[in-house]
């Protein structure tokens, strides 16, 4: 917390920028659907409407920067954190929009297709529209958490010179349904200085860029359903770090991946793992290029479609080159394994988040501190929590919500009993920074009495005792959304977490859970992540840490597409706790990246197929850091 109250002090100067005439010319590509709709909130004090609030216009033609950048700074100050929300509207800027402050910001848009956030054509020194970090090069520290960008268009303009969205969260940090148009440099440029990671990009649609994303340097990231059009040179760079990626769409680019290794050490190469990626260069003017995808790292994929490329794949590994056009599995390392286990993945069926549907109805909010919830008492909210949704589900209300937290310690709400989600309630949120600590009894609870999906958002317990949301309900899907919690699946509902640095403990044979971007952290001799009897897919993991990373057993099966490990300090030479744990049960691990301060991890992989144990450790004399391909188990045949 030192790190955050140094940086809540920065400050930046911001320069204007002469305005051009608006170029006429604009992509006109497809987007990917909506996957959020329309929204609006309560009127209530965590909540800052740009229009109401900031006196933005949104006009297209007033010079709306002052507004926006005021409404970022308020964001987090006097002691809370806040919503900043964009009514529909084109708001129009002649300078880049920064947030300064470690934590947030929770920026939502009203619809992603209305609200335009446009760049005047022509603006002099403006490096990005939106940037989340004050810095350019430096970042100072890890700690910028919590980067929520929801729901909104941005709009580059003909500023050949300017990136769409420089961002940078790391651990927890999500960009979700927003499109980002016309002719800039690079589309979401997260790798513009080091330190950033993990996050996540999902059901993103850049079109008219240089590059569509730069993911360099970071430590991990989730690239989740996104479509890249009409670049001029690349969709997606990675290097450096492990990036898992689900449904990539790049159309009319001359190539769509280039995982590169720019200082020819191959413990920093890029690793990726891709699963569904349709690639075309085709119609459009673009140019037919050699390769759809250039490896200069280590790469794993499934399912990947070609057109208009000699190759599917360039490779110099010892997986070589992939011809193509389609690819239905390929590895450009071989894999490892500690008995028979066959060179392929689980395959394990693959399911979006359901669409929780936001209430656009403010009657139906209720909200928790009115049923006596308050942040920084050190009072236990429990019973608070439980009458608000009580009061929600008696009157058929749908979401319950909780004022955002501030300032220093302690500024949390406190939970050390249960509460149950029941009757109508299906959304439970925190406007801004929902913390909420808990301990070993602290948990908001999901049974056959709740609503067919209950989600939950914004709620994390960030350096205090976690709390936990757990599904005992043998039908009913619970959702987490950038909730730093521990899951707990107990029953055999469905289990969806998005963005979310949580431990997970799957105790239920048949039960189900999909997660991406997942960053447990901490020391620990069973798992961070637990499965015992379940199927659990995972795309992009970072953890952090010593000890047992993934525990697989009792049946249960695990597959993790793109996984950065991270040893901070040495790990000590008689620590023989392995990263991967199997016991008579299935896991696959595609695209793993390992880094250390110091030793790492001295056993990779453990697994038991009934009374005989095997491990994985390397070589004496190789280096410590391992980037892989696969590493898989299986149980015996």
């Amino acid at each position: 917390m030192n790190h955050i109250v140094a940086l809540l002090a920065i400050t930046l100067a911001s320069s204007g920028a002469q305005a051009r005439p608006s170029s006429p010319t604009r992509p006109t590509a497809t987007a990917r659907p909506d996957t959020i709709g329309r929204v609006r909130f309560p009127a209530d004090p965590s909540v800052l409407d740009a229009k109401r609030d900031l006196g933005a216009r949104g006009d297209g033609k007033t010079d709306d920067t002052d507004a926006l950048q005021r409404g970022l700074d308020e964001c987090l100050n006097d002691g809370r954190s806040r919503v900043l929300y964009l009514p529909n509207g084109v708001y129009r800027l002649t300078r880049s929009l920064v947030h300064r402050y470690p934590l947030g910001p929770w920026i939502y848009g009203e619809s992603r297709d209305g609200v335009v956030i446009k760049l005047d054509d022509g603006v002099k020194d403006c490096s990005a529209v939106l940037r989340t970090h004050p810095r350019e090069k430096d970042p100072g520290s890890a700690d910028w958490f919590m980067r929520n960008l929801r729901n909104f268009t941005v709009d580059v303009g003909h500023n050949p010179s300017t990136d769409g969205i420089r961002y940078f969260a790391t651990n927890t940090g999500i960009l979700k349904n927003v499109r980002v148009i016309c002719r800039g440099r690079v589309g979401v440029e997260s790798g513009f200085m080091g330190m950033s990671g993990p996050n996540l990009i999902q059901d993103v649609t850049i079109d008219g860029f240089e590059t569509g994303i730069n993911s360099t340097w970071m430590w991990g990231q989730t690239l989740s359903r996104i479509t890249i059009r009409n670049c001029r040179k690349v969709g997606v760079v990675v290097n450096g770090h492990a990036v898992g990626i689900e449904d990539l769409i790049v159309e009319n680019t001359p190539q769509a991946i280039l995982c590169d290794m720019s200082n020819d050490w191959f413990w920093w190469a890029g690793v990726i793992a891709l699963t569904g990626g349709r690639f075309t260069n085709v119609g459009g003017g673009a140019a037919r290029s050699g390769s759809a995808i250039v490896n200069k790292g280590v790469l794993y994929l499934r399912n990947v479609t070609t057109r208009g490329f000699e190759k599917a794949v360039s490779s110099a590994s010892p997986g070589g080159d992939a011809v193509g056009p389609d690819v239905p599995e390929y590895l450009s390392h071989p894999a490892r394994s500690l008995f028979d286990t066959p060179a392929k993945g689980l395959n394990l069926p693959i399911k979006p988040e359901p669409v929780v549907r936001w209430e656009t109805d403010p009657s139906k909010w209720v909200c928790a501190n009115d049923f006596g919830a308050m942040a920084g008492d050190n009072q236990d909210d429990t019973a608070a929590f439980q009458k608000a949704i009580d009061a929600a589900a008696k009157a058929g209300k749908t979401t319950v919500y909780m004022r955002g937290c501030g300032g220093p310690d302690p500024n949390w709400y406190e939970v050390r009993g249960e509460v149950r989600v029941h009757g109508s309630v299906r959304h439970i949120l925190g406007l801004g920074w929902g913390r909420i600590i808990g301990g070993d009894k602290a948990a908001f609870v999901v049974t056959d009495a709740s609503a067919p999906v209950v989600k939950f958002q914004n709620i994390d317990s960030f350096g205090g005792p976690t709390v936990t949301l757990e599904n005992r309900s043998t039908m009913r899907t619970m959702v987490a959304e950038s909730c730093g919690v521990t899951i707990v699946g107990s029953g055999r509902g469905d289990i969806f977490a998005t963005d979310c640095p949580a431990r997970v403990d799957l105790r239920s044979q048949g039960q189900r859970m999909w997660a991406r971007h997942l960053n447990p952290e901490g020391d620990d001799d069973v798992g961070l992540v637990r499965n015992a009897g379940a199927d659990l897919w995972i795309c992009g993991a970072k953890n952090e840490g010593k000890g047992v990373r993934f525990r697989t057993s009792d049946g249960g099966r695990t597959e993790v597409f793109g996984l950065f490990n991270y040893g901070p300090g040495s790990i000590a030479a008689d620590d023989m706790r392995p990263m991967f744990d199997t016991v008579d049960a299935a896991a696959c691990f595609m695209g793993v990246r390992e880094i250390g301060s110091g030793n790492v991890w001295n056993v990779k992989a453990r697994e038991r197929r009934g009374a005989e144990t095997r491990t994985l450790s390397l070589p004496e004399g190789e280096h410590g850091w391992i980037g892989w391909s696969m590493y898989g188990a299986r149980p015996r045949p």
